[in-house]
């Protein structure tokens, strides 16, 4: 029976779900009592603390009225009879809560708002709350009795005191406020309802019951009734460590909830009892319901269950066959065909995507490689988790290059030919780049951003970062030898590098996404890159400090950076001697003298784009590569500029682009030396004969 599909499912589904019906009823008494009884557990503590916490506030409230009157005692001379009326005021601001206010002084005196004559010989000195506020440590002002019965209205109130000092910090004396504690717990039912036969009472530390809505009990202690909750409850409200305590127990011979929470800063605790009886009434209904619906369903299940073994079974297993003949004959068969609309037939549609799949995924690991490193095609299709949106904070060594002047290169030349130019460079770069282990971020233009560390994390991540940029500007020379050859103009490239700690992961939507990092190290990388003149490679010293050891440097530079508020130390690279010594090709020949100079215009430029006019100059020197630029004013270096040759509308194109890479001060001029990095051909045509040949 269990060799077979249809023998494991009756045996297997349909007997469980019969001895799970038949074990429902007594499974749902046992949650439902156990739910109910949680429910009123959970809101006798709620009703309780929120009761306890009324009454605190009231009695801070009161505190800060006695501060109130304190500070006004402090600074202002009042006569007795000023004061009593003062405190005549705050009783019946308060009503019947406060009974009396009061103050008594050191030479005996007694000043409250009660009219009733105080008993002959009272001295106030002698009084509990008296001698407790002058007892208070030094800076501590507040306090408050315990419940106690007031001598005139046979109420249980709570005295809460407070010392007064004058400004220079003597004793003045000491006031009170008198709290009916009864009458503020008859208040709270306005808060919190109690559910149906609940009780609530408030007793003292000692377990004294002050507030009772059985008058004869008030007065008498909670455990003289021999009960043994009572008895339980009451040690715990005696027990100075315990501020709250709830539990279930029998008095009698029924079930009760019973519990307790202090009140702070009266000596006095909120004690609630609920019997549980009226709670589990509805249980035996509940019971009697879920037998009916368990029978009923049943009865259903069997004849749903002998129906779907039928109907379900013979459709799997010719699913099971063909599957079999699919895997012996041949891993990627034709789709089979879906005979059914319902579960079966979306399975027969999943098996047949799943192929499709399995054909997809061997297609992905061929070509996916052309947009991102191999190590980043296996991190997100072997790895399960791989394609999960989300990142980790890593160190890691990022690179940016730049074409230098491809904006206005690309006006000068057609669609076709820009693109041509840009696939030659961003192939061969890219290339250089997995060779080092490094990881395409994107293109951007003639842009590229790629990091070292991730996925793989490398640990000479800043070593491999350096000489890939190396090796980048060594490859720059074959591009441009193809790029004449094929009617396309020499270009130049600067890169920055930098090492520090970015989010790096799959970043993006669930319907799209890239691997890729993102932080202000890769803020401060652009700048570093945007600081390089063409055929240079500047890091940062983070990266330096990784990579002292094998790398070669010309010089070091303080440049002050775009959205970093101290100069920043950058380092020219020359060459490195790991993994083998390679060196950064010298940037060209040295610019001619042009015969006679040209009065040109300085343009200072962002981003390829005009940005301010700077100077009038002379242009001394011009080559491909290099231009010197002889202006009054000192334009610091990496500032990029515009020399426009022709200051008429008709020539407004006879430009060149460059980055000013050094400043040479005479007393007759400031002559800057200028990495070019894009002529115009009209420029180009037009200062050529004015070079010496």
């Amino acid at each position: 029976m269990l060799n077979t599909l249809r023998g494991k499912f009756l045996l297997f589904i349909l007997l469980p779900i019969l001895t799970g019906l038949v074990a429902l009823t007594s499974i749902s008494y046992y949650s439902a009592r156990y739910y109910l009884l949680k429910e009123m557990r959970k809101s006798g503590s709620d009703a309780l603390k929120v009761d306890a916490e009324s009454l605190r506030a009231f009695i801070v409230r009161e505190r800060a009225v006695l501060d109130t009157i304190a500070i006004a005692q402090q600074f202002d001379n009042f006569t007795d009879a000023e004061r009593r009326k003062m405190f005549v005021e705050v009783r019946d601001t308060f009503g019947d809560y406060v009974t009396s206010v009061f103050m008594g002084f050191p030479d005996g005196r007694m000043i409250r708002s009660k009219a009733i004559p105080l008993p002959e010989g009272f001295d106030p000195r002698t009084r509990p709350w008296y001698i407790d506020a002058v007892a208070l440590p030094p800076g501590e002002l507040h306090g408050g009795t315990g419940p106690y019965k007031d001598a005139s209205t046979s109420r249980p109130v709570i005295t809460a005191f407070r010392k007064v000092n004058d400004v220079n910090g003597s004793f003045i004396g000491v006031m009170g406020l008198d709290i009916d504690i009864e009458l503020i717990a008859e208040s709270l039912t306005t808060y919190t309802d109690l559910p149906k036969n609940g009780i609530r009472f408030i007793v003292s530390n000692t377990a004294r019951i002050l507030v009772h809505p059985e008058p004869a009990l008030v007065d008498t202690f909670l455990d003289r009734s021999g009960e043994a909750m009572d008895t339980q409850i009451a040690a715990y409200i005696k027990d100075p460590n315990v501020d709250f305590h709830q539990f279930f127990g029998l008095r009698g011979d029924n079930k009760w909830y019973m519990g307790f929470q202090s009140i702070a800063g009266t000596r006095s605790s909120i004690v609630l009892m609920l019997p549980a009886k009226e709670v589990l009434r509805p249980l035996n209904n509940l019971v009697r319901d879920m037998s009916i619906i368990a029978t009923a369903l049943i009865f259903v299940l069997l004849i749903v269950i002998h129906v779907m073994n039928r109907k379900i079974t013979r459709p799997v297993y010719a699913l099971t066959d063909a599957a079999e003949k699919l895997v012996e004959e041949d891993r990627y068969h034709d789709a089979l065909e879906v005979e059914s609309r319902d579960e079966l037939g979306r399975l027969t549609k999943a098996f047949n995507f799943m192929m499709d799949g399995l054909k997809q995924r061997d297609f992905i690991r061929d070509t996916f490689g052309r947009y991102v490193t191999k190590e980043v095609v296996e991190e997100l299709i072997d790895n399960p988790e791989g394609l999960r949106l989300g990142g980790e904070k890593r160190e890691v060594t990022i690179m940016f290059s730049d074409i230098r002047g491809f904006t206005p290169l690309s006006e000068h030349l057609g669609p076709e030919q820009v693109v041509d130019l840009l696939n030659r460079y961003l192939g061969e770069m890219a290339a250089i780049v997995e060779k080092y282990g490094g990881t395409v971020s994107e293109f951007v233009g003639d842009s590229i951003l790629a990091f070292f560390g991730a996925p793989v994390d490398h640990s000479d991540s800043p070593s491999r970062a350096v000489a890939c940029a190396v090796e980048m500007q060594m490859a720059m020379e074959a591009i441009n030898r193809d790029n004449v050859q094929s009617g396309l103009p020499e270009v130049a490239m600067g890169i920055g590098v930098n090492t520090g700690e970015v989010v790096v992961g799959n970043i993006g939507s669930e319907k799209r996404a890239k691997y890729g990092v993102v932080g202000h190290a890769i803020n401060l990388t652009a700048r570093v890159e945007s600081s390089t003149i063409g055929g240079q490679i500047l890091i940062s010293s983070a990266t330096y400090e990784k990579v002292k050891d094998t790398v070669i440097i010309k010089q070091e530079q303080k440049i002050r950076l775009k959205g970093v508020e101290e100069e920043v130390v950058l380092y020219d690279v020359a060459g490195v001697t790991l993994p083998e010594r390679m060196m950064v090709p010298v940037m060209g020949e040295n610019a001619a003298p042009l015969s006679p100079p040209w009065d040109v215009l300085i343009i200072r430029t962002k981003d390829k784009k005009e940005t301010e006019f700077v100077a009038k100059g002379r242009l001394i020197h011009y080559s491909k590569q290099w231009a010197h630029v002889a202006v009054e004013e000192k334009i610091p270096p990496p500032t990029e500029i515009r020399i426009d040759i022709c200051a008429e509308e008709e020539c407004a194109d006879e430009n060149i682009y460059g980055r000013v890479a050094g400043v040479n001060s005479s007393e007759t001029a400031t002559e800057h030396v200028v990495r070019v990095s894009y002529t115009s051909p009209e420029a180009h045509k037009k200062l050529s004969g004015s070079t010496p040949s």
